[in-house]
């Protein structure tokens, strides 16, 4: 069976998925390798998008983390895919 290939907005809310339930900063190649398929430079680019959208912070000690507007986002995401699935 072919891959399917996901789309931004899909790999972006995997991203957003996976940091909304680690409590704490995650290194960016932690989260690179749990949240997504993806080779690093292409997850890097969707990560700065996160971060230029305030949805993520990056902290160069303690690594990357939803910000709250990132949770809503999320939430919302969420809220809208389960009512078209």
């Amino acid at each position: 069976m072919p891959r399917v290939r996901k789309g931004p907005v899909q790999i972006r809310f995997e991203i957003l998925e996976y940091l909304y339930y680690q409590p704490e900063p995650k290194p960016r190649t932690h989260i690179w390798r749990k949240a997504t398929t993806l080779s690093y430079d292409d997850f890097l680019k969707h990560l700065a998008y996160l971060v230029g959208k305030e949805l993520v912070i990056e902290e160069e000690d303690s690594g990357s983390s939803i910000t709250k507007a990132g949770r809503e986002v999320y939430d919302k995401l969420r809220s809208v895919l389960a009512s078209i699935l």
